[in-house]
């Protein structure tokens, strides 16, 4: 797309009256595999309400700077086999953003690659379903990969991978925002919620966060359950008002926190309950202050929660503010309250991340008689994995791959996937251009699981590559780095 040619001169796209899933249009701007890759060199601009289709297997090009604005719906739908890509002229440059501003209608963004650019949607629903964001430029502090306004959003089966600049997914001002199984590496604040209430945020996996992994500021009855937060710099789950006002019943059950500088913090007048979760090697477990010169402090209510080697102290909290911990572990501190143990949590492995507990652990039967039993029955274990069910329940099997590791990353020649889980798995690699790169593929089972040994066979021209990893039920993407 030349910068003087206006919209209605070209070929490659076309209006037309169609119904995609269940979605009516009554006129789009298509783009087409047949017709791939486009290049975008000025900005796209839509003011008729018409809506943007992008067909699977379709490759936009765009220039630094540049930006997509309508106020129609966008509906990019890639396919499992035929993703969408949509990526910079130059690499690490951005093109700008998708600039959506649609009221009381539903976007929607499956199966793309979107590499050095952003979504923002205003007062239109967002839908996305593995969509990986790829952030290679240097970004403004407050500068999010998607940011949704006024609008509900429902987020599956997505990953960023930032490069500790900018922020992941926000969502300002919603009764109804979901975030499900998605995955978030060296991007700051990767899931931030302002002024949302019914939030869930759920089974996610956040690794090497600069700043703070999940941010909720004036949020009301949210739930954060089930999610693994891996080295937060800052805050691996920060509760609290930043201006905005205070967030009230919160909970925050069945997560995982590792080596964050604080594991969770309610300020600013928050108030949340901290049920079944597990903290291991974080500078401080939980904290609870006022940070607002109110002098009105923050409440936490702790309970059935492991600490485990905590390098400062398990719980703080300032004179306005407090935490009440009771049927909790620590093998640090006597924690002061009702029923706690001081004792080792005995995990299985938890120098591999591993820490479903032992039948040998004091954690088992012994949390709060009053909440909810375990699975099986009897009173609930203390931590996020319950003994003697299914201690990979921190995922949704149905909905989510098995556990992977992916060794040596970055590689030379080769890699290796693997998993405990047997049933096989499918593996592809493209360039960030969306174009497949032929492997040979080695596969083994064995009584330990199942693992595939992937090794390139053509020249690969650019270090990052993008790894599709697949189940009989799910797939997912990883970045994987070549040297």
């Amino acid at each position: 797309m030349n910068k003087h040619t206006p919209i209605a001169n070209i070929t490659a796209m076309f209006l037309i009256s169609i119904l995609i899933s269940g979605f009516t249009v009554n006129g789009a701007v298509i783009f087409t595999k047949s017709d791939s890759p486009y290049k975008i060199e000025t900005d796209l601009m839509i003011t008729n309400g018409d809506s943007i289709i992008i067909e699977p297997g379709s490759i936009l090009i765009i220039s630094p700077d540049v930006h997509i604005i309508t106020n129609g719906v966008v509906l990019i739908n890639g396919s499992y086999d035929e993703q969408v890509s949509i990526l910079p002229e130059v690499e690490g440059i951005g093109w700008g953003k998708i600039d959506i501003n649609c009221h009381n209608k539903t976007s929607l963004i499956n199966n793309a690659n979107i590499i050095d650019g952003s979504v923002h949607s205003r007062n239109c629903d967002m839908q996305l379903d593995n969509v990986t964001f790829i952030n290679n430029q240097t970004l403004p502090w407050n500068n999010p990969i998607l940011f949704i306004i006024d609008a509900s959003a429902n987020i599956k089966n997505s990953s960023i991978y930032g490069s500790h600049t900018g922020e992941g997914f926000q969502m300002l001002n919603s009764e109804n925002v979901l975030v499900k199984n998605c995955f978030f590496s060296k991007i700051p604040d990767a899931v931030e919620l302002t002024n949302i209430t019914g939030g869930y945020i759920s089974h996610n996996r956040f690794e090497n966060i600069l700043d703070d992994a999940i941010d909720l500021n004036n949020c009301t009855n949210t739930i954060i359950d089930s999610n693994i937060i891996i080295n937060a710099a800052d805050r691996g789950i920060e509760l609290g008002s930043e201006n905005n006002g205070n967030s009230e019943n919160i909970i925050v059950k069945r997560n995982v926190l590792i080596g964050c500088k604080v594991g969770i913090i309610l300020k600013e007048e928050s108030y949340g309950h901290i049920i079944n979760n597990t903290f291991y090697g974080n500078n401080i477990g939980v904290k609870c202050i006022e940070d607002n010169g109110t002098k009105v402090g923050s409440f936490m209510n702790v309970q059935n929660c492991i600490f485990s080697n905590s390098v400062e102290s398990d719980a703080v909290h300032d004179l306005n503010s407090t935490i009440v911990t009771n049927y909790c572990l620590s093998n640090k501190e006597a924690l002061v309250g009702t029923s706690n143990i001081f004792d080792d949590p005995c995990f299985k492995n938890s120098s591999d991340d591993d820490f479903s507990l032992m039948a040998k652990s004091p954690c088992i039967d012994a949390g709060n008689p009053e909440l909810p039993v375990d699975p099986d029955g009897s009173i609930s274990d203390i931590g996020a994995y319950y003994f003697n069910t299914d201690t990979t329940g921190i995922y949704d099997l149905k909905n989510k791959l098995p556990l992977v590791k992916i060794f040596p990353n970055p590689f030379i020649d080769y890699f290796t996937v693997s998993s405990e889980n047997k049933d096989q798995l499918k593996v592809k690699l493209y360039t960030i251009s969306g174009s497949i790169i032929p492997i040979l593929v080695e596969e083994r089972i064995n009584t330990k699981g199942y693992a595939v040994k992937i090794t390139p066979t053509c020249s690969l021209k650019s270090n990052t590559i993008i790894c599709e990893i697949s189940s009989k039920t799910s797939s997912k993407t990883f970045l994987i780095i070549h040297k």
